[in-house]
């Protein structure tokens, strides 16, 4: 299905996309913070994934697809229902978290209101549910956040937040596990706080396992970190207690030959640490 739809999702959609990433998403923001829009809207969908109602999202389906038995496969999908102990519940709102359909279908259902957006003259990103547009003044976003609201409660039968949904400026808000300074990204705090605690996981003295799987294990999670929070085309530098560390780092990602037994110590003085020189 995704030949289907995708081509026709908005410029400004950029979660689950063939060659689309949340660093695009990162990218269009600063872009639009470059030219003056600096008061974010920031809408968050109440429990989105639990929350799609089967009939508004099979209508916007059913646009784009007319086999019959299709159709009928994914409303067997949807209503496939969860297991609850060992006793299956159905489903009548939502769809399966985890299921690889789940998000080209919330795509699907939320290309209406990027459409919408666009068609105000908004300036905005989406990744999948989390969405944040942006204005110049705090006025036009209260009017924005009251109209969206009402649409998405309205059209698509989608709750906000209300508590977590906030006009603000754009250096009081994280997106997509970062916060914006002066034009540039650093982590979000709770990022941040994320990957120290999963470190001091890794490291810690109480996990019996040999120092190489340890290895293996805090490599793959660097690679995957480095790889979305640190890269270079949005941060510019490291924090400053990681330096010390820039060895280890390399070692445990495969870019050294570093000994493993000889920063076994390091390793176990980090963790107990949570990052700090001791």
């Amino acid at each position: 299905m995704t030949p289907i739809f995708d081509p026709e999702f908005s410029e400004s959609s950029y979660g689950f996309r063939p060659g689309r990433s949340a660093h695009g998403a990162l990218k269009q923001v600063r872009s639009d913070l470059k030219a003056g829009y600096r008061i974010a809207v920031d809408l968050d969908l109440a429990k989105f994934f639990d929350n799609v109602d089967h009939d508004i999202l099979m209508a916007r389906v059913a646009r784009k697809v007319s086999d019959k038995r299709l159709l009928a496969l994914i409303g067997r999908y949807l209503r496939a229902g969860v297991m609850m102990g060992s006793t299956l519940q159905p489903s009548e709102l939502g769809t399966p978290q985890g299921g690889p359909l789940s998000p080209l279908l919330a795509n699907i259902l939320l290309d209406d209101l990027d459409r919408t957006l666009e068609g105000r003259g908004h300036r905005f990103a989406r990744y999948a549910d989390d969405l944040m547009v942006l204005v110049k003044s705090e006025r036009a976003g209260q009017r924005v956040k009251a109209s969206l609201t009402a649409y998405l409660g309205r059209q698509l039968k989608l709750p906000v937040n209300e508590k977590k949904s906030q006009v603000a400026k754009i250096e009081q808000c994280v997106f997509l596990g970062f916060t914006f300074r002066k034009n540039k990204l650093r982590w979000s705090d709770a990022a941040f706080a994320d990957f120290k605690h999963r470190l001091r996981e890794l490291t810690g003295r109480s996990w019996g396992v040999s120092m190489q799987h340890r290895f293996e294990k805090l490599g793959q999670y660097l690679r995957g970190w480095m790889g979305y929070l640190a890269s270079r085309s949005i941060t510019d530098r490291f924090p400053d207690w990681m330096n010390g560390y820039a060895d280890v780092c390399a070692c445990a990602t495969g870019n050294s030959g570093v000994c493993v037994a000889r920063r076994s110590a390091t390793f176990w003085r980090w963790g107990s640490t949570g990052g700090r020189r001791s």
